[in-house]
């Protein structure tokens, strides 16, 4: 079974830095490291998606050789 990053987006961080943050965190590497997220997902449209919900939801999405899912209640959780 495969372990989990999780990252807290908020008020003080981006949803999108907030993914970065966790995926490089699940490789070890810095953040300058990986791909643009723009590769994998349309980070305006990530953002919209779960900033403007209004219910319990999620965005789940590959990026750079993880799954990430994206939760509105302001959690970012990274399979590795």
């Amino acid at each position: 079974m495969s372990s989990s990053v999780i990252e807290a987006h908020g008020p003080e961080q981006s949803i999108v830095t907030a993914v970065v943050r966790a995926v490089a965190a699940a490789e070890g590497q810095p953040t300058e490291s990986l791909p643009p997220l723009a590769d994998s997902i349309n980070p305006d449209a990530l953002t919209v998606c779960i900033a403007e919900s209004n219910t319990d939801a999620h965005v789940a999405f590959d990026y750079s050789g993880h799954r990430v899912v994206v939760d509105t209640d302001g959690t970012v959780t990274v399979d590795r």
